[in-house]
């Protein structure tokens, strides 16, 4: 066997390796849920909920709630609040990060309006808060008009996988008090029984959020979805 064949070999069954062990979920999650938003229920309903779906799996390594509406039984998602669960993730061999934030976004980023005035998170800022993932799989999930900002070099990386409820200049739906949760999170939510990796998930999830918006005779948002190499197989934390 030639050099060249050998190291193609060899990566070949390197990435075998990897997906496979990807598709048998022996990865355990540190998990961050932010609800950014505090003028509509739907935010904090979808990480109550989700959180609950969770709550005493052992694929679960930590689970991190935070609230943007003012309550005593949680605490406050502030950029402080945000940027410390997010720098505080340690993920060991092993593990990976799930970060889920869901509210109202703009252009220019998330708005996190537990912060008086507004605290935007730029692309920049994430990707900073996002450094002590670095090396570990890592699902960044935003649910928030303009959210396709964050699907861009530096955030996007070989390790991760990265949905955002909208392209970079388009809104999302559901912000409703008459809604549980918004287009984008109820298609999560009514998705992830169904499958068992993140691929199968988010082509779920895209077909969903197409239907209902032309149900509605919405515009369409046009989330968007980044894979790394072998990240499509990866498996999600089972319920």
């Amino acid at each position: 066997m030639g050099v060249k064949t050998f190291f193609l070999h060899l990566l070949l069954g390197t990435m075998f390796a990897t997906s496979t062990s990807a598709a048998e979920g022996d990865t355990r999650w540190h998990v961050i849920l932010a609800a950014v938003g505090n003028e509509q229920n739907v935010f904090d309903n979808f990480v109550n909920d989700f959180a609950n779906m969770l709550k005493g799996r052992n694929e679960i390594a930590s689970l991190t709630e935070l609230h943007a509406s003012i309550n005593d039984r949680w605490s406050a998602s502030g950029l402080q609040a945000l940027d410390r669960a997010l720098t505080g993730l340690k993920p060991q061999e092993g593990e990976g990060c799930l970060v889920y934030l869901t509210g109202h976004g703009a252009p220019e980023g998330l708005a996190l309006s537990a912060d008086f005035p507004t605290i935007f998170v730029r692309p920049t800022r994430m990707e900073s808060m996002l450094n002590s993932c670095a090396g570990r799989p890592t699902v960044l999930i935003v649910s928030a008009c303009f959210s396709g900002i964050y699907a861009r070099p530096g955030i996007t990386r070989a390790e991760r996988v990265v949905m955002t409820a909208s392209a970079a200049d388009l809104t999302s739906f559901g912000c409703s008090d008459n809604l549980q949760y918004t287009f984008f999170d109820q298609c999560f939510m009514d998705a992830w029984p169904r499958q068992n990796n993140w691929g199968s998930l988010a082509d779920d999830i895209n077909k969903c959020v197409r239907s209902t918006e032309n149900r509605g005779n919405f515009p369409a948002s046009k989330p968007q979805f980044f894979f790394g190499p072998a990240m499509r197989e990866l498996a999600l934390p089972s319920l």
